[in-house]
């Protein structure tokens, strides 16, 4: 009992505490008035876009609300309002007594792009000192300028069209590549220019009458309106969206006039857009300022030939020599190519030189010789050393000899009987004796099969000599160009899908005497009477087809022409049914006739002779066989 009493008597002790201190509440001052928010504005002296608003009341809180994106708060405050339009300016005001709000329309008659200086703008446009706007195109000439991917984007990957990427120039032809889009800060003003046509996606062909198939999508005529523009609602966001006013678009139609710009700097452009029929699927473009030439993509390693025309081979200077690729600045002569490696050199290190890797290790087997091209201020010699890049074989160095001053030569450095898949590195050394230093040019490097002297001794030994087909890729086929197997069998070697073929035998002998040995087989096709195709005896040979078997002919060497011509009924090298100007579909040969093969290339490298000869069978179709010596 005793301790109930005590909590009470504490109780009433703390309430009576708190009443002791109570204090009489503060009373509200008067309301403000309307009055009491009105406030005044007037142009800047620097532009009519920009406004000083005043509030002379006594309130002690003056909040503003400009209707531009902004708030201020003071009893006068600027506000700039660079496109014209009309804008809602409010006011609150808050005394002791409370708050009071009031608004006012401000109207601004003009754009003043001088204070559009916000960096999305001055990227996409060109900002203010260029009122006329920036001009961009599609980057055409570099992968990856346009693709798809999926929507939303791979969370790994990001914004990036990984289900297609075009390689450059993918799309020529197709009216994406000439089409122009100018963005100008004037009045947001876009011009569309299409050159009469557009690239659009299938889905939309029946928007555009006219449209016809062109490389998988679409292509339409199509002349864009005038008066269009641009918006990017929200340019501080972190996502800027570029929306074109209703009948224009950027490029690749696929529905859409809203862009997600990806990315935006002084020379490139990447939008994004979602396909407006098929939201699974978002379209990328990428787009460079009209007239800017972007620099060549560095690869990994240089693959044979270079030509620097459409990358920058990966050569690195050492020793005090520098290295770049610039237009040709002596466009004459051998030598008309666009583009160009540059070789600057000091007078300090003879071994001040260029290297550069390859991936694939060189194969000697039938191409033993370094060519390139030249440029020289003074005259000396050049060197051209294989290397290993990772130093596990011995360096082999070859000369050669630089005779012309200030004109494009060419320079051939000869490595017989090098060990191939070895050597994965060159490195090029010019002047290497004098060393005066200097700006040298070179370009067109490649391993090449440099053709020895042909002669009729060459073809007969003197005597007798036997040629067969060289078994690998590239040793028979056809194409649209000497040399070349595109149309069959396109980089494939067969030779073991059809061995009777290369166990023929081409013999010439002095005097004019060819013999054809098929070795008691021959491959067997329709033409030939016998089907299916494939490997049958000799015999098989239809009655119509009987002189395409093994016989003896005549033939004719031309050493002016560099041609050997094989006569009679059934003569033929390699394929019965190819001759002159076209093919036959069926039997018999006819009578006393001649084929006509060019020699395209001849290189003898120790004992070991390869000949190439060609003959175009009808126009564009050019047979190719690489003969080997038995």
């Amino acid at each position: 009992m005793n301790e109930n009493i005590k909590k009470i008597s504490w109780l009433l002790l703390l309430l009576a505490a708190v009443f002791s201190c109570r204090e009489d509440l503060p009373q509200l001052g008067v309301a403000p008035t309307e009055a009491d928010a009105a406030f005044t504005f007037k142009a800047s002296t620097n532009s009519k876009n920009i406004l000083v608003f005043s509030n002379a009341s006594s309130a002690f809180v003056k909040k503003w609300d400009l209707g531009n994106g902004k708030t201020e708060e003071g009893n006068e405050v600027t506000g700039t309002y660079p496109v014209k339009g009309t804008y809602t300016v409010k006011l609150t005001v808050f005394t002791s007594g409370g708050s009071v709000t009031s608004t006012q329309q401000v109207v601004i008659e003009n754009t003043d792009i001088n204070l559009l200086d916000i960096p999305v703008y001055n990227l996409l446009t060109g900002g203010a000192t260029k009122p006329a706007g920036k001009t961009w195109v599609i980057d055409a000439t570099r992968d990856g300028h346009f693709g798809v991917g999926p929507n939303p984007s791979d969370a790994t990957l990001g914004d990036v069209p990984n289900y297609y990427s075009a390689n450059a120039n993918d799309k020529v032809g197709t009216g994406l590549y000439d089409d122009e889009f100018t963005f100008s800060l004037t009045n947001f003003a876009f011009t569309q220019k299409t050159n009469g046509d557009v690239y659009l996606n299938s889905k939309y062909a029946a928007d555009f009458p006219g449209s016809f198939d062109n490389l998988g999508d679409k292509t339409a005529p199509f002349t864009a309106p005038t008066n269009l523009t641009w918006t990017i609602p929200d340019p501080s966001s972190e996502t800027k969206l570029l929306t074109i006013s209703l009948g224009g678009f950027v490029g690749y139609y696929s529905g859409s006039r809203t862009y997600k710009i990806v990315s935006l700097s002084e020379n490139e452009l990447i939008l994004r857009s979602v396909d407006a029929k098929d939201p699974l699927l978002a379209w990328y473009q990428r787009f460079i300022p009209k007239g800017y030439v972007p620099p060549l993509p560095t690869p990994a390693f240089s693959t044979l030939p270079i030509s620097f025309e459409t990358s920058k081979a990966p050569f690195v200077g050492f020793e005090g020599a520098s290295y770049d690729v610039v237009n040709n600045p002596f466009s004459t002569g051998l030598n008309t190519s666009a583009k160009v490696g540059k070789y600057e050199k000091g007078t300090q290190q003879s071994f001040a030189g260029l290297q550069t890797n390859f991936e694939t290790k060189f194969d000697f087997s039938t191409k033993t010789t370094f060519q390139l091209k030249v440029y020289s201020p003074v005259a000396g010699r050049a060197l051209l050393k294989l290397e290993t890049a990772d130093n596990s074989a011995t360096a082999i160095e070859v000369f050669a000899e630089m005779t012309e001053i200030n004109k494009w030569q060419t320079l051939s450095f000869n490595f017989p009987n090098t060990k191939s898949n070895t050597y994965n590195r060159i490195s090029l050394f010019f002047d290497f004796d004098k060393n005066n230093g200097g700006t040298f040019y070179f370009d067109d490097i490649d391993l090449k099969s440099v053709p020895s002297a042909f002669s009729l001794d060459a073809l007969t030994a003197g005597s007798s000599k036997t040629w067969k087909l060289k078994t690998g890729v590239g040793s028979f086929g056809v194409g649209p160009a000497k040399g070349t197997d595109t149309y069959y069998p396109n980089g494939k070697d067969i030779s073991g899908e059809r061995p009777c073929l290369w166990n023929d035998e081409y013999i010439f002998k002095t005097g004019g005497v060819y013999q054809y040995d098929s070795k008691g087989d021959v491959f067997g096709e329709a033409y030939l009477g016998i089907t299916p195709d494939g490997c049958q005896p000799e015999s098989a040979l239809g009655a119509n087809a009987k002189a395409w078997g093994s016989g003896t002919h005549t033939f004719a060497y031309d050493a002016a022409a560099q041609t050997i011509t094989v006569t009679g009924t059934g003569a033929f090298i390699v394929l019965p049914k190819a001759k002159n100007g076209s093919e036959y579909s069926s039997g018999p040969p006819t009578a006393n006739a001649s084929v006509k093969y060019e020699i395209l290339n001849y290189t003898k490298v120790g004992t070991t002779e390869t000949l190439t000869l060609t003959l175009e069978t009808k126009k564009g179709d050019f047979w190719t066989f690489v003969l080997t010596n038995n």
